[in-house]
């Protein structure tokens, strides 16, 4: 059976990427750090290695030059970044480091699905969408039902599945937030904006997706007293949407 490793440190993206290679026949190992993935890799041979490149402490960038200097580590798999960050540069950068493929961040999950069939060769089943255009046990917004087109191939019980366990997270987000904006933990504040502004368009939350990216950007040029402002008003909006989603 194929093994992948997932290196993520983002639990609602982590969950994302669960739920949607649940189905296949593979086995998913998930590290949250390079640390992590590269124990994972002394433990035995993957097929392919599935990287963010925002990571805490080092970087995806940092995981795949150490396998280019020890290509024994990862032996023939195939190395794909999972990543919001593709700029050009980047791209370019990852190219010269043998990356297989680059996939943006929020993808959907068909596009997933088809990138982790062809790396490891597996050979997709032809199945009706019986999810999709199935009314939802509650009446979706306009673009919660865009996003459940656009990354959740038209499944609405996936992305009220996924929803549901994106506003338990966001509780966790929000101590992990208010703890790096009290000691001005910019790096952190940076990781928890860069992940967020996924998640949440992944949501069809396109406002606060935006303030996810303002958060990071702040942080990313050491804006102490910006960020602070920006994730005030990203925690606002978090406690906006847990409240609103909160069962009834």
């Amino acid at each position: 059976m194929p093994r992948v490793l997932l290196i993520e440190d983002d639990a609602s993206i982590q969950r994302f990427v669960e739920f949607a290679l649940e189905e296949m026949p593979l086995d998913l190992l998930i590290a949250g750090s390079v640390q992590e993935a590269l124990g994972l890799l002394a433990q035995g041979p993957v097929d392919l290695i599935l990287t963010d490149l925002m990571l805490p402490g080092e970087s995806g960038i940092d995981l795949l030059e150490h396998l280019r200097q020890h290509p024994e580590v990862a032996g023939a798999a195939r190395a794909v970044v999972f990543s919001a960050g593709l700029t050009v540069p980047i791209q370019a950068q990852l190219q010269a480091l043998g990356v297989w493929r680059m996939l943006s961040k929020p993808i959907s999950v068909m596009d997933l699905i088809a990138c982790v069939e062809e790396a490891v060769g597996l050979t997709s089943a032809t199945e009706d969408d019986t999810n999709a255009g199935k009314a939802p046990s509650e009446t979706l917004s306009p673009a919660e039902v865009a996003a459940v087109q656009a990354h959740f191939n038209g499944d609405t019980a996936f992305f009220l599945l996924y929803r549901g366990t994106c506003v338990t997270q966001f509780a966790k987000d929000i101590v992990t937030g208010d703890q790096a904006a009290a000691t001005l933990d910019l790096m952190g504040l940076r990781r928890l904006g860069h992940s967020l502004k996924t998640v949440l368009q992944t949501l069809g939350e396109a406002a606060a997706s935006q303030q996810g990216k303002a958060l990071e950007l702040a942080a990313e040029q050491a804006d102490g007293h910006t960020s602070l402002l920006y994730w005030t008003e990203l925690k606002a909006s978090l406690q906006a949407l847990m409240q609103r989603l909160q069962p009834r």
